[in-house]
Order: C-alpha cells, then structure tokens, then sequence
C-alpha cells in the first residue's frame, strides 16, 4: 500500500481525468463538484428507466447482501436491490442505518447477518458493496472467505481508503473525533492508515483465492481517486458517470446483474 501510495499521490488536487466536454478546463476542486452534480439526472434516468427494465434470470436463486456507502443506510440500495430481486435474487439488507461506525464492528455485524443467511441457504452470499460498503464487502470477504463468493466494489478506494477528496473529509473527520472517545478505538488508532484493527490486518494479506473480487470505477468521480479502486489481482471494470450514481445508474446496475448471473452459474 505505501508504494501505491508513494506512486499515485492521493492528496494530490487534480481533476477527474474522466470528465466530460467544459468540465476538463476547471479547476480541480470545482471539477469534482462538477462532475459528482451529474447525480441528480442518474436518479432520474434511474426513475424512468426502472419500471421497463429486464435483467437476466440467475439461473441459481443465490442470495445477494447489499451494503450502503459511506453514511448511508439499507434505503440508499433500493435501486441495487430492485434489480437484483428482479433478476432473480434473494436480496439480503445489511440491517446498516448509517455507514459511519468502526469498519471492524460493522465487519463483525455483517458476518452475523451473512452466517444467517448461509446457514438458511447453504450456499456462500454474494456481496455487492457501493464506495465504503465496497470497501466493507472486500473486508468481510476477507475475514469470512466461508462466507462469500463474490464480493463486488463500486466506487472503493480498495488500495488506500483514505484516497478521497473534499466532499467528504468533514464528516471523516468528525467520524475520527468520535472514535477517539472509545479507548479501544483510540488505542487501535482508528479511522487512519494505522489502525492495527483485524479488519485493516485482513485487507493487507492476499485476498482469498477462491473469492471472487470485482471493483468498478469510473474515472470521472469526484469523491474518490479512481486510481485507487484499480486493485491488482481484482477484476477491474470502467464504467461512466458519478460516484454517487454508480449504485443507481441504469447501466451500471444493468452491468453489476449480468455479472452476478455469470457468478451465480460457477458459484
């Protein structure tokens, strides 16, 4: 991770090289702002687009666990879900309010709502995770390979995760403030590069071989820095559009359905 990190300067300002017509000659920050405005047309196009949409039929009814970015609760994959249910899926929620909680502790609720649905199903779960529950799908993935076949990223800076820009660092950083009030979080150093806990342990080993690991990115985002979400080893897909849109954008779902369905025949 230091040698990514030394390579790709992640606190560097720059502008999304992805970005579309005008949005190239703006400034970096103001890009990035730009660029991730596009949100509220992917909601609509998502609106209109979803009563008409087919997906693919899962040959297999695998079960899928959906897990929200960054704040965001069960609500925020709706539209994921949707897609899934239709395809033929059995969604399972994360049961997360909101994304902001120690990644260890919310690794080790995912690992209980997962192992209920593995023992009711038999059969490992497939996790689709959107920015930092892309980052939670790869960490449960990697503490409980037992329990997961296929952990997809949209959006996660799966090679550093402090990789991101200035739309969310006050809300880090106030996530950092309140962590310091729990001695063991304190004492583990959470919510930096040197947390010492057995999620941030298990991320830094080799991922699972008999999992698979599957990480979009779109290189217009603005919250993160897509370079970080590019993972050696991963299955590394380009998509278009926003951060905030890659869990809504009809495409995009469309993309992350037919790839399951493909996982769903193997697994």
């Amino acid at each position: 991770m230091a040698e990514w990190r030394d390579v790709h300067l992640p606190d560097l300002h720059w502008a999304p090289r992805g970005l579309p017509g005008a949005l190239k000659g703006l400034p970096g920050w103001i890009a990035r702002a730009a660029s991730e405005s596009r949100f509220a047309g992917e909601l609509l196009d998502f609106e209109r687009s979803a009563p008409c949409a087919s997906y693919p039929q899962t040959p297999v009814a695998r079960q899928v666990l959906v897990i929200p970015g960054f704040g965001f609760g069960d609500a925020a994959t709706l539209p994921m879900q949707l897609a899934l249910s239709r395809a033929g899926f059995r969604v399972v929620r994360s049961h997360i309010l909101a994304n902001v909680r120690c990644s260890d502790r919310a690794v080790d609720k995912l690992a209980e709502v997962a192992r209920d649905a593995v023992e009711q199903d038999g059969h490992r779960l497939q996790v689709v995770g959107h920015s930092r529950g892309g980052m939670l799908a790869r960490g449960l993935a990697a503490r409980h390979p037992e329990l997961v076949s296929t952990a997809v990223s949209l959006g996660a800076p799966l090679n550093d995760e402090f990789a991101f820009y200035e739309i969310p660092q006050p809300m880090v950083l106030a996530l950092k403030v309140v962590h310091q009030t729990d001695p063991e979080l304190r004492e583990r150093q959470c919510v930096t590069r040197n947390c010492t806990c057995p999620y941030m342990q298990a991320t830094h080993q080799p991922f699972p071989s008999d999992v698979e690991l599957i990480s979009y990115y779109t290189t217009s985002d603005g919250i993160v820095d897509w370079r970080a979400c590019v993972v050696e080893g991963a299955e590394n897909i380009e998509v278009p559009g926003s951060h905030l849109g890659m869990g809504l954008r009809p495409d995009t779902v469309d993309l992350v359905v037919r790839r399951l369905v493909a996982s769903a025949e193997v697994y």
